[in-house]
């Protein structure tokens, strides 16, 4: 059983509040220098940057999960974890039938552009990917399991945008994988408040919108191989398998 360093929260460009300079190279190659063995790909709303990164990810050691991060009807964020690009797709048709046809005003919110290793334009989404899907926790967190995902609640210690800022608590019969926080100070608050989440799989991350903050708030992840199915296993707590933030 290894120790390997994680960070399961990166937006790329093609997240309006992400920097242009999130780029598929850029990403890797900070991720790299940061000391981390892999990371995982979360837009706002999309999964579609995904498999560029993915590849070049391949290409240079660093090992990058699918994943994305989900705005619930109740404007709750919630990430998902992919375990193979099939599962990616079908969870992918599901955001674009789910999110609102509000158009993109790029020079109000920013471009929602993907590209690939050559920082070439693919392609531009026009609807604004900061809205909520018009599903609630609830419906989303049941298509995660249809597609046999992970479903994580996103950084629970933030004033907003969270399950417990939106509702108050985190419901026991919610489908969740594990939680995920930001900022230990915050997250060291909460837990005095609601202990019950000392009961769930804790782990941190950078949700990096920015070059330098990639790596900045990592997990250990505690596993045999950097797999999918090592991921899980972590999530589970199963067969020694561990996952945790690295400030404690």
């Amino acid at each position: 059983m290894k120790q390997y360093l994680a960070d399961l929260h990166i937006h790329t460009c093609l997240s309006p509040c992400g920097s242009l300079e999130m780029s598929p190279s850029e990403i890797v190659r900070r991720s790299l220098a940061k000391g981390l063995d892999a990371i995982a790909i979360t837009d706002h709303n999309t999964t579609l940057q995904c498999p560029d990164i993915q590849s070049l990810g391949e290409r240079f050691g660093l090992k990058v999960f699918a994943g994305v991060e989900v705005t619930t009807r109740e404007e709750a964020h919630c990430l998902v974890y992919f375990p193979t690009d099939e599962s990616r797709k079908r969870f992918q048709r599901y955001l674009e039938e789910h999110l609102p046809p509000i158009p993109n005003d790029p020079e109000r919110f920013g471009d929602q552009v993907w590209v690939n290793a050559e920082n070439e334009i693919l392609g531009e989404i026009p609807y604004l990917l900061l809205s909520a899907l018009d599903q609630s926790v609830n419906q989303i967190a049941a298509q995660a399991r249809k597609v046999d995902a992970l479903f994580v609640a996103a950084h629970v210690e933030r004033p907003s945008f969270s399950l417990i800022s939106q509702l108050g608590f985190i419901d026991p019969g919610l489908s969740l994988d594990a939680i995920e926080y930001n900022n230990q100070q915050r997250y060291s608050k909460l837990l005095s408040i609601h202990g019950y989440l000392k009961k769930q799989t804790q782990y941190s991350a950078s949700d990096a919108h920015y070059p330098e903050q990639i790596g900045t708030q990592p997990s250990i992840w505690q596993t045999e191989e950097l797999t999918f199915d090592g991921l899980r296993k972590a999530f589970d707590q199963k067969d020694n398998h561990l996952i945790f933030g690295s400030h404690g």
